[in-house]
C-alpha cells in the first residue's frame, strides 16, 4: 500500500474511540469522539492517487442495511491487509474534510478494530449543520 503523505500519531482521537466503545456509549462519549474527530489527522484506502486537483476514489463498504460507509482510520497501519488490493492508496485528511465532503454516506473510525466507532449518514449532516450554524453565529457577532 502507498501513503500518499507523511502522517502524525492520532492518540487523543484513538483513546476517545477506545472511551466510547468500552461499554455503554453516553452522547458526552459522541461528542467527545465528533470533537476529536473534527481535528484530527485520519486516513482512508483509496483507489487511486490524489488527482491534481485533490479528488481521489475512496473506498466504499455497506452497512449491514446496505447503505454507503466510509472506512477511516486513526494510522494507516490500521487498515486491513484486504482492503489493499482493491484500494492500494492511502489518502490522508482532515477529520473536518471529511464532514464536510462525505454528504452520502456514513463513516466508520478505525473499521475493523475493537474500537470501531460509526456515524450515519444523518449525523454526519447534523454535526456538518452544527458547523455551519456556530460559523453563521460567529459572523453575526463580528458584525
Amino acid at each position: 500500500m502507498t501513503q500518499d503523505a507523511a502522517f502524525p500519531e492520532q492518540t487523543d482521537l484513538r483513546e476517545k474511540l477506545i472511551t466510547a466503545t468500552a461499554g455503554e456509549t453516553s452522547n458526552e462519549h459522541v461528542v467527545e469522539v465528533v470533537n476529536a474527530f473534527l481535528n484530527a489527522q485520519v486516513v482512508f484506502p483509496s483507489v487511486d492517487q490524489a488527482g491534481e486537483d485533490g479528488s481521489v476514489s475512496p473506498l466504499m463498504l455497506q452497512d449491514t442495511d446496505g447503505n454507503p460507509v466510509m472506512p477511516l482510520f486513526t494510522d494507516p497501519e490500521g487498515i486491513p491487509e484486504d482492503f489493499t488490493e482493491a484500494a492500494p492508496h492511502v489518502s490522508v485528511v482532515p477529520g473536518s474534510a471529511i464532514i464536510q465532503s462525505v454528504t452520502d454516506a456514513g463513516i466508520v473510525l478505525d473499521f475493523g478494530s475493537d474500537h470501531q466507532f460509526g456515524l450515519a449518514q444523518e449525523q454526519i449532516e447534523a454535526v456538518r449543520n452544527e458547523i455551519v450554524s456556530q460559523m453563521g453565529q460567529e459572523q453575526m457577532d463580528q458584525e
